[in-house]
């Protein structure tokens, strides 16, 4: 895969452990339509102190299939959150390790609807975060595997992320958040190859990039391990997509089907060209076809930068992660 800016290409430098593409695609992309926990109906000013989020939050990450998850204890039962700005709820618990009752409502993905069920929170920690005697919507993710003892207990959505500066650093696995944007040191020098706006759209953070001469908007979700653009424009890249194989998606509630894998011969973002990208063909849900939205970038897209997503200016840096790890030695 080749950038090429100002009419300059160079090869990307990224970590060995990322190269390539997984033998199955995962994407949790979904969305909640009126289920809120306790902490999300109450308004700022009302919150008790355990609703509080943290003006900071510092985590490290675990690298698993392409996907970021971060150590929580919940209940007492230690696991992984997934990382995930594809899906607009703001914490989603796994309720295949939690006791829990029919919510009566369903929530939308991309292989469909599933059931969603609530469990009582007894106490969610990470790092310096604490919460505690809330209800958090739940649904079954029992697809959503680490291949070691560690058990997924749920993700982390876009809806949690909207008070803060997010900072991803792939290369140091490390994970930052602000709610008063603060310059990582390691980026303090080196400006940013993208600068992009987004929208909120159905809560999902959404950016516009070109496929040849036209525009589409895309769902910029590290709970996806690929990238993805909707099969019925097919016709529309033909001429600039090359098909490679094909792959199974998995869902998170054990949904998913065949993705057709390929790559684009030029993909325009920010002014960079990614010539020769991973992009799949999938069946888009109906809530993104109705909203515009053509596509997904996942970690094939997100591996080759050191990101800052600020969610309250609704703006998205990314760093030449070559030139950040020179910072890092």
């Amino acid at each position: 895969m080749y950038l090429s800016k100002n009419v300059k290409t160079r090869n990307v430098l990224f970590l060995g452990l990322m190269l390539g593409s997984s033998l199955e695609l995962f994407a949790v992309h979904d969305r909640l339509h009126s289920f809120k926990s306790e902490m999300e109906k109450a308004p700022k000013e009302l919150r008790s102190k355990s609703q509080v989020l943290p003006d900071q939050i510092k985590s490290g990450f675990k690298f698993v299939g392409g996907l970021m998850f971060v150590e929580v204890v919940i209940n007492g039962e230690k696991g992984l959150l997934l990382v995930d700005t594809g899906s607009n709820g703001f914490i989603l618990l796994n309720s295949e390790y939690f006791k829990s009752v029919s919510s009566g409502q369903q929530m939308k993905g991309m292989g469909g609807a599933v059931s969603m069920d609530k469990v009582k929170l007894e106490k969610l920690e990470w790092e310096n975060l604490k919460l505690e005697n809330q209800s958090f919507p739940a649904f079954n993710m029992s697809q959503l595997k680490t291949g070691t003892a560690e058990k997924v207990l749920g993700l982390i959505g876009s809806s949690f992320f909207k008070e803060y500066h997010l900072m991803m650093n792939f290369a140091g696995r490390e994970l930052q958040l602000n709610k008063k944007p603060v310059k990582s040191p390691l980026i303090k020098d080196i400006p940013p190859i993208i600068h992009l706006p987004f929208e909120l759209t159905n809560g999902f953070p959404v950016v516009k990039a070109n496929i040849g001469d036209k525009t589409y908007q895309f769902v910029m979700d590290t709970g996806s391990t690929d990238n993805v653009v909707d099969h019925g424009l097919e016709n529309e890249i033909a001429a600039i997509w090359k098909e490679t194989g094909a792959v199974n998606m998995t869902e998170g509630s054990g949904n998913g089907g065949k993705v057709r894998r390929g790559k684009l011969k030029s993909f325009m973002i920010g002014g960079l060209n990614m010539e020769q990208i991973g992009m799949g063909l999938n069946v888009m849900p109906d809530f993104d076809k109705k909203m515009n939205i053509s596509g997904i970038l996942g970690f094939q897209f997100l591996k080759y930068f050191f990101v800052e997503i600020n969610y309250p200016d609704k703006t998205m840096n990314f760093y030449d992660m070559a030139k950040v790890m020179q910072q890092q030695k």
